[in-house]
């Protein structure tokens, strides 16, 4: 029988796992396959990162307490057991990058935010509106936050190929 710990790992992984390919997926559909005469241009893309954003910091969020959880429960979750000291190093490398890539597509994308041409309302603040930074600045950021995006996308596809291989 599967404990509630067990329970919430998995519903926090895969809640996890949808939001990121959300993310990942939604952004650019909101922001180019979606007609901007419908609300105007700026509306329609402060909406479009807007929600882009919220769900990155609930994702930055479910991730920290899926990482704290084992810490903080007394039941211990079943994992996926090495089969090698190789094998253990590769998990966990493989799973210090994803946390990290996470963390760092988030910070970001705070920054990118903060350094955004138009006004954006992120939990009742309001951010960017800083054209200079825009031109300046945020294309650098926005340049390493690609570089992520196309990491997390290699990491997934590691991160399921060990499972397969681990499940054979």
């Amino acid at each position: 029988m599967k404990t509630n710990t067990y329970i919430v790992d998995r519903a926090l992984h895969w809640s996890a796992a949808l939001m990121l390919l959300f993310m990942l997926l939604n952004l650019s559909s909101l922001l180019h396959n979606i007609d901007w005469d419908i609300k105007g241009q700026i509306t329609h893309r402060q909406e479009a990162v807007e929600i882009h954003a919220l769900v990155g910091i609930l994702l930055l969020v479910v991730t920290f307490v899926r990482i704290v959880m084992p810490f903080v429960s007394k039941e211990k979750i079943p994992r996926i057991k090495p089969t090698s000291t190789a094998h253990k190093v590769f998990i966990q490398a493989t799973h210090i990058a994803l946390y990290s890539c996470i963390t760092l597509l988030v910070l970001t994308g705070i920054i990118m935010i903060n350094n955004y041409e138009i006004p954006i309302h992120i939990f009742g603040f309001v951010v960017g509106d800083n054209k200079e930074a825009f031109y300046d600045f945020f294309p650098k950021v926005h340049a390493i936050h690609i570089l992520l995006k196309d990491s997390i996308w290699w990491l997934i596809a590691i991160h399921f190929v060990g499972i397969m291989y681990a499940k054979k």
